[in-house]
């Protein structure tokens, strides 16, 4: 059994690996008999090296623990960046999960999380280069930080329309944008599938309802796994 760590900028997750199944679980609430059983520790972190070194003080120090990297090449997939170690590990993970689960596809992987990463893959494993942009939280705040008579709140509206009040156009400005450069990549490069991961996932879902999309909240976890 392993124990797989994805380190991101808002917050950490963990699974158990163990015969080809991923389960949930807390890293404080790994017992003593669970800690007995596993084998080795994979992380992967776009997050501060500090809060790596937190986390991995919580392992006892008999495990050993590994942190991926990007790869210029690696289980079929191609990395399209010259300095490959550069490609966040996230996208990178996306990408060999991706390919392992729709092979021979041409796939957008999108991961909307506190960024929204977009990143092209052909059906032959290669890269094709990707785009990077806020997340809608990340821009409702990036617009709360610079205004002094716009606010926000949680709210979730069940179409995208002219608001007539300001939290709702924040926050389906925000979600247009999102929507809108899915779309705009989809058609700049049109493939036969769009990935989607994430926390934001299957909020965007469902305003892509018309264009060929999978949800898979596993990802990162199903590409270190791989």
């Amino acid at each position: 059994m392993e124990l797989l760590l994805d380190i991101g900028n808002s917050r950490s997750k963990a699974r158990l690996f163990d015969a080809g199944q991923l389960t949930e679980i807390q890293l404080e609430n790994i017992s003593t008999a669970q800690w007995s059983q596993i084998k080795a520790v994979y992380c992967a972190s776009v997050a501060a090296d500090s809060r790596v070194l937190a986390i991995r003080q919580q392992v006892p120090s008999a495990i050993p623990f590994t942190q991926i990297q990007s790869e210029a090449q690696a289980f079929g997939v191609s990395n399209s960046y010259q300095q490959p170690h550069l490609l966040g590990v996230d996208r990178w993970l996306a990408l060999v999960a991706a390919a392992e689960s729709y092979p021979n596809t041409d796939l957008l992987i999108a991961d909307a999380g506190t960024a929204l990463t977009i990143d092209w893959l052909s059906s032959a494993g290669q890269h094709q280069g990707g785009w990077i942009m806020a997340g809608q939280k990340l821009q409702q705040e990036a617009v709360l930080s610079k205004t002094a008579k716009v606010f926000s709140k949680e709210l979730e509206t069940a179409q995208l329309s002219p608001a007539t009040d300001t939290a709702t156009a924040l926050y389906q400005g925000a979600i247009a944008a999102l929507v809108g450069a899915i779309r705009q990549a989809f058609a700049l490069q049109p493939v036969q599938l769009i990935v989607l991961t994430g926390g934001d996932a299957l909020l965007l879902q469902k305003y892509l309802t018309d264009l060929p999309v999978r949800v898979e909240p596993q990802l990162i976890f199903q590409g270190l796994a791989r």
